[in-house]
């Protein structure tokens, strides 16, 4: 009798016998039929739940979207990027901040010198020697078209960039001359534009100028063609008319 028991146990443990026991039902469809019906069961309440994870993984996308675009925009208006992978262009951009605080102090202090020098000291003599006069030559004319080009804005780029959150990020790279950053805040400022802050600095006999505009995304090319003719007519109007007094 014990012999028969353990056959039968025996028997009803192997793999293929287990499969086909009468009393085991096996029913293929059923984890898919019930991962299916899992899913999309409303009444369920993981079908309920799985709404509000959907808005989730959007408004992450969207989160996600949008801090990418910000670096984009951040890497257009930084001209010294080593490297394009996020955390360069961040540490990158407080570099080059790092740099614009400090030819910000820079000027700060060059125009507090300036401020506390008599005038003076700064007053230049009328007299000169009469019979050191010589006529103008073509040397002479030369040395004027040579001056009155030093005075003009000669930009490099221009670049009109959008942020978001009707913000626009304007990007001035020129070359350095006499008087170059004041006279590119005189034009700004002429353009009548909602300056919401902008960064001066110099390096390598250039000159970046970052300006943050409010403006809409529609703008930009407005914007644009605004700040080029505003450069534009400056330069013309800093082109000094050559008379006849004016060679003697």
């Amino acid at each position: 009798m014990e012999d028969i028991v353990d056959q039968e146990l025996s028997n009803y443990w192997e793999p293929s016998s287990f499969l086909q026991n009468e009393d085991f039902e096996y029913d293929r469809s059923w984890p898919l039929e019930e991962a299916i019906s899992g899913s999309y069961d409303s009444s369920s309440p993981d079908g309920a739940a799985s709404s509000p994870a959907s808005k989730n993984i959007v408004s992450e996308r969207n989160r996600r979207q949008k801090l990418n675009q910000r670096l984009f925009a951040l890497r257009s208006v930084v001209p010294n990027i080593t490297k394009m992978d996020k955390a360069s262009i961040i540490k990158d951009a407080i570099s080059y901040i790092e740099g614009l605080q400090y030819e910000e102090k820079k000027l700060e202090a060059e125009i507090r010198e300036l401020e506390s020098t008599p005038k003076s000291s700064l007053s230049f003599s009328k007299d000169f020697d009469r019979d050191l006069l010589v006529p103008v030559t073509s040397k002479k004319m030369k040395q004027l078209d040579s001056g009155s080009s030093t005075s003009l804005i000669e930009v490099l780029e221009l670049k009109v960039t959008f942020m978001g959150e009707r913000t626009m990020v304007v990007s001035v790279t020129c070359n350095k001359r006499t008087d170059t950053m004041v006279k590119l805040c005189e034009v700004f400022e002429s353009l009548n534009l909602k300056i919401l802050t902008s960064n001066l600095t110099s390096f390598s006999g250039m000159i970046f100028h970052t300006v943050f505009i409010e403006a809409d995304e529609e703008e930009q090319e407005v914007l644009r063609l605004k700040i080029e003719t505003g450069i534009g007519a400056y330069n013309e109007t800093q082109s000094p008319t050559l008379s006849i007094d004016s060679l003697y």
